[in-house]
């Protein structure tokens, strides 16, 4: 099978050439390498003619928006396997080849989509007593409102997502994480990312994550395909930001994509619930769930 990987990017050039150099290391290297960049300025597109990379690299530049440089990345690649990575991964040197050996062993070819064991050294790091409490104060809200973010890598009724967490094994999940997402490239000939989710395209990996398994397809983790996910300070949204693109954005897939079944809105309304309960503490994240409030669709 032909391998693309596909890597959108914008304003973030260190975070880049340190993912193409652990892209570089894999044992088994891509066929084809496409880079997407949204950047104010053309330093990327310079930096890739001035190195000679171990496989073929073709860059191309367009408007901001992480799923409209996706779906141009998809048209433009001509893999039968598609990698998407975030700018600000570094790669266990297997990650291709575990995630690769996957789809070959899958015969009937029900598996459509592959996501790899992420490790993020920010969670890792030690913590005071006080931050520890308040972090288990924070995690045990969302876990009453059906927040948390890690768990079995299945959906909750409300549509919010969990991730794998540490001691998920290999197997079947619902939810991909954004960082670490193949596809068979046949996928995308009934779906593509929603260009309706604009800039950063927050919950965009469960969007399409729940678009793969209503096309019929299954989702595979592969622990074994593992990679770091550093999550660069540049070019992101500020709490505020970030809060108010999580309501509108999850009120939005969740009117899409789950609620023709009544009974999920009151798992709905609960989530919005804790999405401002999770923020009293931090006013510029309660202005920014609050705002979004005002935006989005009630019934």
């Amino acid at each position: 099978m032909k391998v693309s990987v596909i890597i959108c990017t914008r304003n973030r050039f260190d975070d880049f050439t340190k993912t193409v150099s652990s892209l570089a290391k894999q044992t088994r290297p891509p066929d084809e390498f496409i880079i997407v960049d949204s950047s104010d300025e053309l330093i990327i597109e310079r930096y890739l003619d001035s190195i000679q990379l171990p496989f073929p690299g073709r860059y191309f530049h367009t408007s901001p928006g992480l799923t409209l440089q996706r779906n141009h990345g998809i048209k433009k690649s001509t893999g039968d396997l598609l990698f998407f990575f975030d700018d600000d991964v570094d790669l266990d040197q297997n990650y291709l080849l575990e995630a690769e050996r996957v789809f070959a062993e899958d015969t009937q070819q029900k598996i459509g989509a592959v996501g790899g064991r992420v490790a993020n050294p920010l969670e890792e790091q030690p913590f005071s007593f006080r931050s520890w409490v308040g972090r288990m104060i924070f995690e045990s809200i969302a876990l009453i409102f059906g927040l948390g973010r890690l768990g079995s890598g299945r959906f909750r009724y409300s549509g919010m997502p969990t991730h794998p967490d540490v001691r998920k094994e290999s197997g079947y999940i619902e939810c991909l994480s954004g960082c670490c997402m193949a596809f068979r490239k046949e996928v995308f000939e009934k779906i593509e990312f929603d260009e309706n989710l604009p800039n950063y395209g927050l919950m965009e990996d469960v969007d399409i994550s729940k678009r793969t398994l209503d096309t019929g397809y299954k989702i595979y983790y592969q622990t074994s395909a593992a990679l770091v996910h550093n999550e660069s300070p540049k070019n992101r949204l500020n709490r505020h930001q970030w809060a108010e693109m999580r309501v509108v954005n999850y009120a939005y897939l969740f009117h899409k994509n789950w609620s023709r079944n009544r009974l999920r809105f009151i798992f709905f309304y609960w989530a919005l619930l804790g999405l401002m309960v999770v923020h009293l503490r931090k006013k510029d994240g309660l202005s920014g769930t609050l705002n979004g409030m005002k935006k989005i669709k009630w019934i």
